[in-house]
């Protein structure tokens, strides 16, 4: 439960004086939580000291994120019970409660959201853009019934064309075509604003031939009349989806799960969809002994989502032998570490590594291998693999994950992952020796001596935070205002969907987290951002 608010402090009645009752202030569950203490609930406190205002103005700044470090901060900041910030919300605006589920609608917290959403203030769930979010997520879950439910209830309360369409929507979803072919006609009537691909959907479903190639804003409602068209769903649709609409479109069960694999994956890669979810759609995929001879030819990276699902039901099978398996499994660490995309796998990947032996792996793919194990928070099952990598870059990142494993010379350490960094690439390896210096000073410093010195190098070519967002970061910190100094740190440290690898950006961030007690938090950003910018 939320903790009361204390009563105002006051001075004590004389003796004999009458004694008066001030009433407390009304409990606000605007930030009522279901998160548990052992799931890393922050405390009840986290907004003390943060006025309302500066919360509402932030909240939709979150963003999505292909890291699971931040969207892990992100969960315990939005599901945490706590006593919500001071002040009142606007007159005519979103309030906050509003603000909070629509930041879990577009972070793709589905099955955590539905429940908190009927626990939220009364007056806010009678709001639009709130019963707007909650069918979305209904959708999202594939609870159709759920949703035009709500929707059946809601509508007479807006007059809105977003309701007509989604009470359309339901009316084809369930087959009632004579109902969706009249909706569309009086929305037609009413001169609404036209949406071409939603009517085309809608008369698809009806049994016109539609021609159906595009769908530039996917949501959990045309994703969940795309699928019942039983037409594949465009890679462009993919790209452009955000994670709750990619969990409800990858976790529908009347398509086939050869059409859900792409947006499973992108499911996965934004943390929407749990790891045993995809391993489980890429079970259902057969491949035939051709298909699976062309995943394993040598130096050849997979770029399907289909050509991956062969190499991890290889990599998973525990009646092919080790070589093999390792050969599949070295084949997907390797097109992930080029994509970027290492520390969003590896939870799917890490126990099929932790199943395999290390000894006679490539230096490369044990690199990888450990990367990945690091990444997934298995620092324990890396060490043969560092061992077989042999790269001093990720023992420093290996300590900087789990410091209390063994003890190092960190200078000994630093100066042989800089030298290793390689002359190839200039600009690469500088950008590399500064985030690997910035992590180091962070987390680990030297006992004895200073931290080298490297030469000039190129302009950094990321781009920094607006001056209002660093300044309040540092101020929040500074405060230990846990809640904003987590929430802001969130926003600065997303850079296009990703975590940030600017040594500038990063450094405050690990300092911010710091200083409010998050150092494990902010530990495996480090780890991240080290796997990410390939070190």
């Amino acid at each position: 439960p939320i903790p009361l608010l204390p009563p105002a402090a006051g001075t004590a009645p004389a003796a004999g004086a009458d004694i008066t009752a001030k009433p407390l202030a009304p409990l606000d569950p605007s930030w009522i939580g279901t998160l548990a203490t052992s799931d890393g609930a922050f405390p009840g406190t986290m907004w003390q000291g943060t006025p309302r205002a500066t919360v509402a103005a932030a909240l939709p700044q979150l963003a999505p994120s292909e890291s699971p470090a931040l969207r892990d901060l992100a969960r315990r900041l939005l599901f945490s019970d706590a006593v919500a910030p001071e002040g009142a919300d606007p007159a005519g605006g979103p309030s906050l409660a509003t603000l909070r589920l629509e930041r879990m609608l577009a972070l793709g917290f589905v099955s955590a959201a539905l429940p908190l959403a009927d626990h939220l203030p009364a007056a806010a769930q009678t709001s639009d853009a709130f019963e707007r979010s909650r069918v979305e997520l209904l959708f999202a879950a594939n609870d159709t019934a759920g949703a035009c439910t709500a929707i059946k209830a809601a509508i007479v309360r807006y007059d809105e064309p977003w309701w007509d369409r989604a009470l359309i929507a339901c009316q084809a979803l369930n087959g009632q075509k004579r109902e969706a072919d009249f909706g569309l006609s009086l929305l037609a009537e009413r001169k609404a604003p036209r949406d071409p691909l939603f009517d085309a959907l809608i008369e698809t479903l009806d049994g016109h031939r539609r021609k159906l190639d595009r769908l530039p804003q996917p949501t959990p409602v045309t994703l969940a009349l795309w699928a019942a068209t039983k037409t594949p769903l465009p890679a462009t649709a993919v790209a452009a989806a955000g994670p709750a609409a990619l969990h409800g479109y990858a976790t529908n069960s009347a398509v086939p799960a050869a059409l859900r694999l792409a947006a499973a994956e992108r499911a996965l890669r934004l943390g929407a969809l749990p790891p045993d979810a995809l391993a489980k759609l890429y079970a259902d995929v057969s491949a035939t002994p051709r298909e699976e001879k062309a995943a394993l030819a040598p130096g050849v990276l997979p770029a399907t989502a289909r050509q991956r699902a062969v190499l991890y039901d290889i990599a998973a099978s525990a009646a092919t032998p080790a070589k093999t398996r390792l050969a599949a499994l070295a084949a997907l660490l390797a097109e992930a570490r080029k994509e970027r995309a290492l520390p969003a796998v590896a939870p799917l990947l890490a126990p099929l590594i932790a199943a395999l032996p290390a000894t006679g792996t490539s230096p490369g793919t044990a690199a990888d291998a450990a990367s990945a194990l690091l990444a997934a928070g298995d620092a324990e099952a890396a060490g043969p693999w560092l061992a077989a990598a042999d790269d001093d870059g990720l023992r420093l990142i290996a300590h900087i994950a789990a410091p209390e494993s063994e003890p190092v010379d960190v200078a000994a350490l630093l100066r042989s992952a800089l030298a290793g960094l390689g002359p190839r690439d200039a600009a690469a390896r500088q950008a590399k020796a500064g985030l690997l210096l910035t992590l180091v000073a962070a987390f680990a410093p030297p006992d004895a001596a200073p931290l080298p010195a490297l030469p000039p190098g190129p302009d950094h070519a990321a781009a920094l935070p607006s001056a209002t967002l660093w300044l309040a970061l540092q101020d929040a910190a500074a405060g230990k205002r846990l809640g904003e100094t987590v929430l802001t740190a969130l926003i600065v440290a997303t850079d296009d969907g990703r975590l940030s690898i600017e040594p500038i950006i990063l450094g405050r961030i690990l300092g911010a987290l710091g200083a409010v007690g998050l150092a494990p938090a902010a530990r495996r950003i480090a780890v991240e951002a080290a796997i990410d910018a390939g070190i």
